[in-house]
């Protein structure tokens, strides 16, 4: 990799606003103080801020297609699921009220969840969508940044908070939380299958990236600084969301599976000791 990058960091205002904002809403939720799982919260925040600000999102914008769905990945399936784990269990009274009636109205409501969370992955990958977006990002000072990462960032918030909301009661049962992640599995999996085998110059902001500097070549074997053709580098994006996104789908259902017979195990045993 040329060393170049390596100093690629995109200090978006609105971005590093955003940052500074989910920050400051745990303090405030956690009434200023440090609680339980507040290290899962910020390893969230963490990552989104790597994936949102760090040379990867410099590689993401400007070069590989296959970054650019790491960074997606990253804010959708870890940071937004993450933030969401860290909740302080015990939030100021106000906090708890305004969480305990949210996750009220989801119970019964989960299919908005659901689609927020896969509706947003497959929109943002529209071809349309997608070159239109980079167009108007490319402004360090441009809101769009923020705009577009603080999306997916509640998409995946707001996927996961059926499942690891911070009202149990409120949960979907874990057999059900099992068909929730796996029809997202498969809804993914169908993008990665459509972005692996669609043509190389499906995405005209990637495909006029690689035809700088190489104009002779044909856009499916003009290659970058890295080796990757216009092709390569699409199949690898497809592949990152097929393979890596269903991943986390069946790591999160094999974790349902485990509690919901962890739990019946203790009642099972809970039983035994009574009769």
């Amino acid at each position: 990799m040329n060393t170049s990058v390596w100093w690629q960091w995109y200090f978006n205002p609105g971005l590093l606003l955003l940052v500074a904002g989910l920050a400051a809403a745990y303090y405030w939720l956690a009434g200023g103080r440090w609680q339980a799982r507040g290290g899962v919260y910020f390893a969230g925040l963490t990552l989104f801020a790597l994936a949102e600000l760090s040379p990867l999102h410099y590689l993401g914008m400007h070069a590989l297609f296959s970054a650019h769905m790491v960074v997606h990945i990253v804010v959708l399936l870890l940071s937004g699921p993450l933030l969401v784990l860290g909740l302080p269990p015990q939030p100021v009274p106000a906090a708890a009220r305004g969480l305990a009636r949210f996750s009220g109205w989801l119970r019964g409501h989960e299919w908005l969840a659901w689609g927020a969370g896969v509706g947003i992955m497959w929109g943002l990958h529209v071809p349309a969508v997608f070159d239109a977006s980079f167009t108007a990002m490319h402004n360090v000072f441009s809101p769009l940044p923020m705009l577009h990462a603080g999306a997916m960032l509640l998409a995946g918030a707001l996927f996961s908070w059926p499942l690891f909301g911070p009202v149990p009661a409120q949960h979907l049962h874990p057999l059900a939380g099992v068909g929730y992640l796996f029809t997202a599995c498969v809804a993914c999996s169908l993008l990665g299958l459509l972005l692996t085998f669609a043509p190389a110059d499906t995405y005209q902001h990637y495909a006029r990236a690689s035809w700088c500097g190489t104009a002779s070549l044909a856009p499916d074997y003009a290659t970058n600084a890295w080796g990757l053709s216009l092709a390569d580098d699409q199949q690898l994006a497809g592949l990152i969301m097929w393979v890596p996104c269903c991943f986390i789908y069946l790591s999160g259902c094999v974790f349902l599976l485990a509690r919901y017979f962890g739990a019946e195990q203790e009642t099972v045993s809970a039983a035994a000791l009574v009769g």
